[in-house]
């Protein structure tokens, strides 16, 4: 009888330890959101050169950006390229001195949407819902302008997705800190 016991209990540890893995594994909303705006922040800036000499102003918070993920990659894009970056108000670029060559590069971006959507159940047989797949997109836009000329250096636009299946016993957790979005 004792051995049934330990066997049950061993066996019961292992089910609580696989099903707290799982959800471990379960990325929220914003995690996701955080990912694809990593790539697009990638897309925005690939081969697009920041001519040296000058630092680059970036308008934060971003247009569109609720979560300020899109102006954080951005931010750590420019900087490991190894331009100096001055993030202020929408209110423009400050002028660092009376001539306009001193006058740092304007970064204008926008994020023109971006959501989570669950897109379809995943259907468990013979009946029954195992997960749902969730859609995460995102599109953004920059420009690059020379407020000492007026030109536009680059304009660029850029989206990203991601598409996961969130486990149903995950779902609330999946939604934590982003609203409570439920399919069911």
């Amino acid at each position: 009888m004792n051995r049934l016991w330990g066997v049950i209990s061993a066996v019961l540890a292992t089910l609580i330890t696989a099903a707290g893995a799982a959800s471990a594994s379960t990325k929220t909303h914003g995690m996701v959101l955080d990912s694809v705006a990593t790539m697009v922040a990638a897309d925005l800036l690939r081969d697009a050169p920041v001519p040296g000499g000058r630092p680059v102003f970036l308008a934060a918070p971003v247009r569109g950006d609720t979560l300020g993920v899109l102006t954080q990659r951005i931010l750590e894009r420019l900087r490991a390229q190894g331009v100096a970056v001055r993030l202020g108000g929408r209110g423009g670029a400050p002028s660092d001195s009376a001539a306009p060559a001193g006058r740092p590069y304007e970064l204008s971006a926008r994020v023109d949407g971006s959501g989570v959507t669950y897109v379809r159940r995943i259907r468990s047989f013979p009946f029954g819902v195992k997960g749902y797949e969730r859609l995460v997109s995102m599109r953004a836009s920059a420009t690059l302008l020379d407020p000492a000329t007026g030109d536009v250096a680059w304009a660029r636009s850029a989206t990203g997705r991601a598409i996961d299946v969130v486990p149903k016993r995950d779902v609330a957790a999946a939604a934590g800190g982003s609203g409570g979005i439920n399919p069911a």
